[in-house]
C-alpha cells in the first residue's frame, strides 16, 4: 500500500483512543458524584438524628448552665426543666391530667409568684406534704382553672390524684441536657405512695 494509505490506517487507532476517553472521564465523574452524594446523605442523617428531629428528643443547653434549685420554662415544648438542689434534673409537663382531658379551654400550670399573697398560706398548709426532694423549696405550681397545686417535683398537693407528667432527662456525650418528650411518665398521689405509677391517657 502507498504512504497515503499507511498514514490513514495509522490514524484509526488514535481516533479510537480519543473517542473512548470522554466516556471514561464521564464515568469517573459520575462515580465521584455518587460517592459524594452518599457521604453527604450519611452526614445529613447523622446531623438529623443527633438533632433529635422527629424523635421527640429535645436538646437544651449545657448541663452546667442550669443551677441547682433552678426552674426554667421551655415554652416551645410546654415543659419545665427543674434542677433540684442535689443536682438531679426533672422535666415536667405544663398541662396536668384534668386539662389534658378537656376538649374546651385548657389551663396550663405556672409557678406562683413570690409576691402572690396566697403563697405564704399555701406553703404553711401544704409544706408538710411536699416530696422530700422539694424540702425547703418555695416554688408551687398552680393551675388556675381548677386551682390544682403541685410542688417543684410535680407532686399533687391539694388532694390525691394525678401528679404532673414527667419526661425522661439525660445528658448526652456533649454534656447537653436532653429531654425525651415522646415518652411521658405518669404517676398519681396515693395515701401510701405519693408517686404511684399510673397510666398515661
Amino acid at each position: 500500500m502507498g504512504p497515503g494509505s499507511g498514514s490513514g490506517m495509522a490514524r484509526v487507532p488514535d481516533e479510537g483512543v480519543q473517542n473512548a476517553r470522554p466516556p471514561v472521564l464521564l464515568g469517573c465523574v459520575s462515580v465521584l458524584a455518587f460517592v459524594i452524594a452518599v457521604f453527604g446523605l450519611a452526614a445529613f442523617l447523622i446531623v438529623f438524628l443527633e438533632s433529635g428531629a422527629d424523635t421527640g428528643k429535645v436538646r437544651l443547653e449545657d448541663a452546667e448552665a442550669y443551677a441547682p434549685g433552678s426552674v426554667e420554662f421551655i415554652g416551645e415544648e410546654h415543659l419545665f426543666l427543674v434542677r433540684l438542689a442535689d443536682g438531679a434534673y426533672l422535666a415536667l409537663a405544663d398541662l396536668d391530667a384534668a386539662n389534658r382531658a378537656r376538649t374546651e379551654r385548657r389551663c396550663r400550670v405556672a409557678p406562683m409568684q413570690l409576691t402572690d399573697a396566697r403563697l405564704p398560706g399555701i406553703l404553711a398548709r401544704y409544706g408538710a406534704v411536699m416530696s422530700d426532694d422539694a424540702a425547703g423549696s418555695t416554688l408551687v405550681f398552680r393551675e388556675e382553672c381548677g386551682g390544682a397545686l403541685y410542688d417543684v417535683t410535680g407532686l399533687r398537693l391539694d388532694s390525691e390524684g394525678r401528679n404532673l407528667d414527667r419526661y425522661p432527662v439525660s445528658i448526652d456525650s456533649a454534656g447537653r441536657v436532653v429531654v425525651d418528650t415522646a415518652k411521658r411518665q405518669c404517676s398519681q398521689r396515693e395515701q401510701l405512695n405519693p408517686f404511684a405509677p399510673a397510666g398515661c391517657e
